[in-house]
């Protein structure tokens, strides 16, 4: 992981892959961007104790529609531009918590019941790409 130490430590790992709070989304895009990495897009999850729910249709796809014979650095601009103002734009389409909690109203309310905290488990997990050589 090429981020610095104050992104990995604010991570929530989810298997193999990494997320953050959607709120710290924007400056992953720009610690990728300015360490020349492509950021790919990712999915809103809440990772709760007795499992994860994904809430796959809350999703930027940042190199989605990304013409042909872009140069690398072309590539990273372009995702970080696209991933930015895609996460504006889910931001104002939804509301992540009533997302869940109407795609997962049992574990939800589950875990409401026993004192969890919904904003606390929710997670933006995030792909990023290195340029191959």
């Amino acid at each position: 992981m090429l981020l610095p130490d104050t992104l990995r430590s604010a991570a929530c790992r989810s298997g193999g892959e990494w997320g953050w709070q959607p709120e710290t989304i924007p400056l992953v895009i720009d610690e990728a961007e300015k360490l020349g990495l492509l950021n790919i897009g990712g999915q809103l999850q809440f990772l709760m104790p007795e499992g994860t729910c994904e809430c796959y249709w809350i999703e930027v796809n940042a190199i989605k529609g990304e013409p042909d014979g872009l140069t690398w650095a072309e590539r990273v601009a372009r995702s970080a531009t696209a991933a930015r103002q895609q996460m504006v734009d889910i931001s104002h389409r939804y509301d992540f918590i009533e997302e869940g909690r109407k795609a997962f109203p049992d574990p939800f309310a589950a875990y409401e019941a026993t004192g969890g905290d919904l904003r606390g488990c929710m997670c933006f997990i995030w792909y990023l790409q290195a340029d191959r050589p």
